[in-house]
């Protein structure tokens, strides 16, 4: 029987395709798309435009990822960037107002979407921000202070390239205030112990000042003065391994509370901040890569896409992709994906049972089809079958040098359901953690089939693996819980 026969568009899809205004295909009409690296730009610019944003980020990456490298890397996953009209970036937030751009990290690729209707400028310092926590937490195995974490996200938000290349990092970001009036200015002794729930932090009077100020403290200790840099990672140090505030203080500095608030206020009273600037070299691999055009099938199926990874409501989601699925009813691609959003959602699914027998032969290609097929069959309410079709379709692809991770978490997720052995997912699953060093997630799995296998030392190991690199207190409990159990104790010595 011809693809086409086989392809049954669920009833919720048809039921979107009812509703779906004849304008939505038009208005993806325009799609652009670049690829550099490990990331990918969907846009409805320009080439010169898409291209400019394009340099911003990846040159950001780079930058940002070399002054914060620490001993792992960061993750090797992808980012997906989408550059959207704005009626489409409205239905990628559940408030949009006020917000023309965002960053979202997820457990195997980050997004950044962003309304193509403002000009970059607008959105570049909010979307640098956000990225700059995606690295801090990628790269720092540590819990850090709320005056550390937004100072240094300011600090790096800063980042730009003027249109002749040059690059600029160091200066007071535009959309950040900071007062040294008596009645603004928050002691250098607060602005240390200030946490997460306080007004300081959570205020909308009371937040600018608390930025501006880390912003300045962290531009003082870790970016003007190169001497003052090993005594904050050591007062950082302190506080994550359990010492309070004011002790860490005390251990790490040479000065008091006192004495740097009267130094931070006298450096923002004379305005000298230290500003790194650079020319970038005239080519770069963004320079080089190809811009195309994206069909308007695909177009509507990567919003699905989009709108499907952050969780949007059904209905947003069934409206693109039932208009994918009428523009392109055989693209393999279109029903692999329609599939995985019909099997989620607990819709009747996409008939794509003759890729799941192509692909269960064995192969390579097609990664992100067989990731969507495979998705479709592993769901929860999948019968044993699927879950072995599901791992027979990733198999031979989780074995490759760099497979996708988010393959390689479903593969893992399917085999243990399917009955495959432990010592196989483990396997996969130690490539994995390789390429994303602080994903908990992973490192827990691995606990778990360590445990399954009776090697409480390698149980431990990632346990212990989990207490340093997680940001999340009650993780870290739960890791030290599981790795201090008697279960996971040395075995006592027989006696002779």
């Amino acid at each position: 029987m011809p693809a086409a026969m086989r392809t049954r568009l669920a009833p919720a899809l048809l039921a979107g395709l009812a509703m779906l205004p004849a304008a939505v295909h038009a208005e993806r009409s325009d799609w652009r798309q670049l690829s550099v690296g490990n990331s990918h730009i969907y846009s409805v610019l320009g080439e010169s435009a898409t291209r400019y944003i394009g340099l911003q980020l990846q040159m950001f990456e780079q930058t940002a990822g070399q002054l914060m490298q620490s001993e792992d890397r960061l993750p090797d996953v992808p980012t997906l960037i989408y550059i959207l009209n704005r009626r489409d970036f409205e239905q990628c937030v559940a408030n949009p107002k006020g917000i023309a751009g965002f960053f979202v990290d997820r457990q195997y690729q980050n997004l950044i979407v962003i309304s193509g209707d403002q000009p970059f400028e607008n959105e570049r310092i909010a979307v640098f921000h956000e990225y700059t926590h995606f690295i801090q937490r990628a790269s720092r195995p540590m819990v850090l202070p709320p005056w550390f974490v937004e100072g240094y996200a300011e600090l790096f938000s800063s980042f730009r390239i003027s249109r002749d290349r040059v690059v600029t990092l160091g200066d007071l970001p535009g959309r950040l205030t900071v007062s040294i009036g008596p009645d603004d200015w928050i002691p250098v002794e607060r602005l240390l112990a200030v946490q997460n729930g306080d007004a300081e932090y959570a205020t909308e009077k009371l937040k600018p000042q608390f930025y501006g100020e880390a912003w300045a403290l962290v531009h003082m200790l870790v970016f003007d003065d190169k001497a003052l840099r090993t005594p904050t990672y050591r007062y950082l140090q302190g506080m994550d391994l359990g010492l309070s505030e004011p002790e860490a203080f005390k251990n790490a500095f040479p000065f008091d509370k006192p004495g740097l608030d009267q130094a931070l206020r006298l450096l923002l009273h004379r305005d000298v901040f230290h500003v790194l600037k650079w020319k970038l070299p005239a080519a770069l691999p963004v320079d080089r890569e190809p811009i195309t055009r994206v069909p308007e099938a695909q177009a509507d199926a990567e919003f699905a896409r989009l709108l499907f990874r952050l969780n949007r409501p059904k209905d947003a989601v069934r409206l693109p992709i039932a208009a994918a699925l009428t523009e392109a009813p055989t693209d393999p691609g279109i029903r692999a994906l329609a599939a995985r959003i019909a099997a989620h959602s607990g819709d009747p699914t996409v008939d794509v049972g003759d890729l799941a027998t192509l692909f269960a032969k064995g192969g390579v290609g097609d990664e992100e089809q067989r990731t969507d097929v495979a998705a479709a069959l592993a769901t929860a309410t999948s019968p044993a079958g699927s879950l072995q079709q599901a791992v027979a379709v990733l198999d031979d692809l989780v074995h490759t040098d760099r497979p996708p991770i988010e393959a390689m978490l479903l593969w893992v997720d399917a085999g243990a359901r399917a009955g495959v052995e432990p010592v196989r997912l483990r396997e996969v699953l130690e490539r994995a953690t390789v390429r994303v060093p602080h994903n908990t997630m992973v490192l827990g799995h691995l606990a778990r089939l360590s445990r399954m296998l009776h090697d409480k030392a390698r149980a431990r190991d990632y346990y212990t693996r989990i207490m340093l690199v997680s940001a999340n207190p009650a993780e870290r409990m739960r890791a030290q819980q599981a790795a201090d159990s008697a279960e996971l104790q040395d075995d006592p010595p027989a006696r002779p």
